[in-house]
């Protein structure tokens, strides 16, 4: 765990020097912002905020740090507008104090992290839609430190939280608006705990079998002979495989990501000796296969897998990833690529597209 000390905040913003308000509690930030989660407020006025408070970057060290943490330019004004401050939105404050203390006290915890949180009502506007933008800026320092402290090279650091930049360009894709969502908030906290790494084209996070968060939906039954494997048991040290959208999934890319975790990992987590990578995915629906050719960069992927027994079928997940809209959407649709015009087929022939769970050894 990182030693907790108040953010540097820069020069350029002012919010009359006013502090968060002290009889603010769960039940009048519920009453104010007409939040429904009354388990999410109460959660948050028991951890309460961290020693010192906490201040956001401001003016250009505000822009520099955003832009380094992956957000485009096209998002940047309403990120730095937006900005919540304790004398002009004290509700905001308070939930940012204690959403942000929670990230904080996480750093260092790897198999520990949390979410999804809940998003802020509509009627506090893009203040409200960043809200997990700010607390995400105000737990950056933290886990940087604790990179620093475990020695975690800085280009693999910033790379990894830049997942940030990719999470808010999506929702602006799917909603038109600047802004971070619930979908996203359970998945950074991997960043933010230590648990996720960006190593090339891929990503890979530290977990347990079974028990750790992202890992593999489906594993082996209990009676299988390869559950009582060493490196396949509920429990063993693992490695979950994620694969941001990030342009081509060439080999070459692959390759290298695997290459790199087999040395990354042993010499920055010791004490995690995994045997086994596992992804779970669409893109390991073997179903691609009936309509991509076997050259092709997702077939090549799936065929580095052991796939398991089990499949859920999830066209969301496919359509989201493909095509940045839900599968009711199919009707609007333009299929352009060999993959999109055989997600849309699959679909019309009465089939749908599943979610599946491989593993190797790399």
């Amino acid at each position: 765990m990182v030693k907790e000390a108040p953010i540097r905040a820069a020069r350029g913003r002012d919010d009359g020097g006013v502090r968060a308000d002290p009889d603010l509690d769960a039940a009048a930030v519920q009453r104010r912002l007409g939040i429904d989660d009354e388990l999410w407020l109460r959660e948050l006025e028991a951890a309460g905020p961290p020693p010192g408070g906490i201040e956001l970057p401001t003016g250009d060290e505000l822009i520099a740090t955003l832009q380094k943490l992956g957000v485009a330019d096209l998002d940047l004004d309403a990120i730095v507008h937006a900005a919540p401050a304790p004398g002009r939105t004290p509700e905001v404050w308070w939930l940012l104090e204690r959403s942000a203390h929670r990230a904080i006290r996480s750093v260092g915890h790897t198999n520990e992290a949390n979410g999804p949180w809940p998003e802020l009502p509509a009627s506090t506007g893009a203040e409200g839609r960043c809200f997990w933008i700010y607390s995400y800026l105000a737990t950056v320092p933290y886990i940087r430190r604790w990179h620093v402290e475990r020695a975690i090279p800085d280009d693999v650091s910033w790379a990894t939280l830049a997942d940030l930049g990719r999470h808010v360009a999506r929702y602006r894709r799917r909603r038109g608006v600047t802004g971070l969502g619930r979908d996203s908030t359970g998945w950074l906290s991997l960043h933010l705990s230590g648990d996720l790494y960006a190593l090339g084209r891929l990503q890979f996070n530290l977990y347990r079998l079974r028990t750790g968060p992202g890992g593999p939906r489906f594993w082996y039954a209990e009676g299988d002979t390869r559950a009582t494997e060493p490196g396949f048991r509920v429990g063993d040290p693992a490695l979950g495989m994620h694969i941001p959208e990030a342009g081509p999934l060439t080999p070459e890319a692959c390759d290298a990501s695997l290459q790199w975790v087999r040395t990354f990992f042993p010499r920055y987590f010791p004490e995690h000796t995994f045997r086994l990578v596992t992804c779970t995915s669409w893109l390991l629906d073997d179903q691609l296969a009936d309509y991509l050719p076997p050259t092709s960069n997702m077939v090549r992927f799936q065929r580095r897998f052991e796939l398991l027994p089990g499949a859920v079928e999830y066209d969301d997940d496919t359509f989201w990833f493909v095509f940045h809209q839900p599968p009711e959407a199919i009707d609007r649709l333009q299929p352009r690529t060999t993959l999109e015009r055989a997600i849309v087929a699959h679909i019309r022939a009465g089939h749908h597209w599943r979610v599946r769970t491989g593993w190797l050894e790399p």
